[in-house]
């Protein structure tokens, strides 16, 4: 396993990124599939999203008042442009390595919403991020994923990097049972059957 202090963002320099609006991974809204299933299914309680980039999936989680919405990302002018946004409810952002537990206390979140940090860091650190999702979940706690199962680069050198779902219910098999897998969701137009959301929960000691 990869050393916990090595960045999350190991090799792609993010914040050059933004810097230069070269960010084709941001759609301008929140993900589709969590607006479906913060409709069928609300969630309570604190709320943390890695790799948030801009906040899109912050500000439609914090429009329910019932959650305290907490976005990281290691990128500062990501969280700029996050916090440039109007406010809309009881939402926050944090510069921070979600690998390395970056100012997250252990079992201090309720619900981890996954979407496009799993897929943008190298495939050696993924048990890395298992591990910090672990540890940042209270026992119990659920963590809602859309991963990029199948994506459209084609390069194995560069984000985002492909992961199956048989690597995937491998990888979080020891601390987290699977409640739901449905490649069948609300996505984006050019990631249509490229992509796998995941309903997981944090097994209890």
């Amino acid at each position: 396993m990869a050393s916990h202090s090595a960045p999350v963002g190991a090799g792609i320099d993010w914040e050059a990124r933004y810097i230069a609006s070269d960010t084709p991974w941001d759609k301008g809204a929140a993900h589709p599939a969590l607006i479906d299933h913060l409709k069928k299914q609300p969630i309570t309680g604190n709320v943390l999203v890695p790799g948030c980039g801009v906040g899109h999936d912050v500000r439609a989680l914090a429009e329910n008042p019932a959650l305290s919405v907490l976005g990281m990302d290691i990128a500062p002018t990501a969280l700029r442009l996050a916090q440039s946004s109007p406010r809309v409810g009881n939402e926050s952002y944090l510069k921070g390595d979600f690998l390395a537990g970056d100012a997250v206390e252990v079992g201090s979140f309720d619900v981890i919403f996954e979407h496009t940090c799993f897929c943008a860091i190298p495939p050696i650190r993924r048990k890395d991020y298992v591990k910090s999702a672990s540890d940042a979940l209270r026992s119990g706690g659920l963590l809602l994923a859309v991963f990029f199962t199948n994506p459209e680069n084609t390069d194995p050198s560069s984000p985002p990097f492909r992961c199956e779902m048989n690597e995937i219910r491998d990888l979080f098999s020891e601390d987290f049972e699977f409640l739901e897998a449905d490649e069948l969701i609300s996505t984006f137009k050019e990631r249509m059957g490229r992509e796998t959301f995941c309903l997981l929960r944090k097994k209890t000691l």
